[in-house]
């Protein structure tokens, strides 16, 4: 199992562990910390295997243990914050610039952006946090497992377009602020049942256009789904935050 597989998968603990264990990039002190399962813990490995998936090195266990074999080179001077943020955002943007989008794109690649540097800076907090400051710890776990979650999305949608030449939806187009508790109530469960229900429908599409790689009309209606989906999703996250927040 790699990496991808694991969080595709919705993999264990314990696998996660096992794969962390693996890397090149494994720090003795983080993997002991691991030995108790916790929803700190679980947040934090899916951090640490999150990052390691989009670093250059670790994005296969079985050659980031290739890796591990070889002699040790000399440690380096680590670098100051900003100028190790700097160097990962240029592996992370490189050949990338905005302009490679449309206008109705570019707030989602600026997010992105700043979602990245800020999620950096959160990790040397992380870092810098004292072993047994577990509440302090697992805020900003949290505040970096929703970025990365932000930052997966933003690929997504950034993705199809260069993929597909298609924008995907971005944000609610209805409004909901008048609408009453109880509707809320009815139109989220709704909208659970009809995520559902078409999650199973592109996953029957998708095989078909495996199939069938040059009907490029079934390939339109797949994207049409997709789309569909994910502005159900963005309808559903606004439905629940604002029953969150009455």
């Amino acid at each position: 199992m790699d990496i991808q597989s694991w969080f595709s998968s919705q993999g264990s603990y314990a696998d996660g562990v096992m794969l962390y264990s693996k890397l090149a990039t494994c720090n003795a002190n983080v993997l002991r910390s691991f030995s108790r399962e916790n929803t700190a813990n679980f947040l934090k490995l899916k951090y640490e295997l999150k990052k390691a998936s989009l670093s250059l090195t670790d994005t296969n266990v079985a050659q980031s243990v290739k890796v591990a074999t070889e002699p040790k080179k000399p440690i380096k001077r680590q670098p100051l914050l900003q100028e190790i943020i700097k160097q990962s955002a240029a592996v992370s943007f490189e050949k990338e610039t905005m302009v490679m989008y449309p206008m109705e794109l570019h707030s989602t690649y600026r997010q992105r952006v700043s979602d990245f540097y800020l999620a950096c800076e959160l990790k040397f907090q992380l870092n810098s946090i004292a072993d047994d400051d577990e509440n302090n710890a697992l805020t900003i776990i949290i505040q970096l497992d929703d970025l990365w979650t932000k930052i997966d999305r933003a690929w997504m949608i950034l993705g199809h377009w260069k993929d597909h030449n298609r924008i995907m939806p971005t944000e609610s187009h209805e409004d909901f602020s008048q609408v009453s508790g109880n509707k809320l109530v009815m139109l989220r469960d709704n909208l659970q049942s009809s995520i559902s229900k078409r999650e199973k429908t592109i996953e029957s599409m998708q095989e078909r256009v495996k199939a069938s790689p040059e009907d490029r009309t079934l390939l339109n209606l797949l994207n049409r789904k997709l789309e569909q989906l994910e502005q159900k999703k963005i309808d559903l996250e606004t439905i629940r935050k604002k029953l969150k927040d009455e």
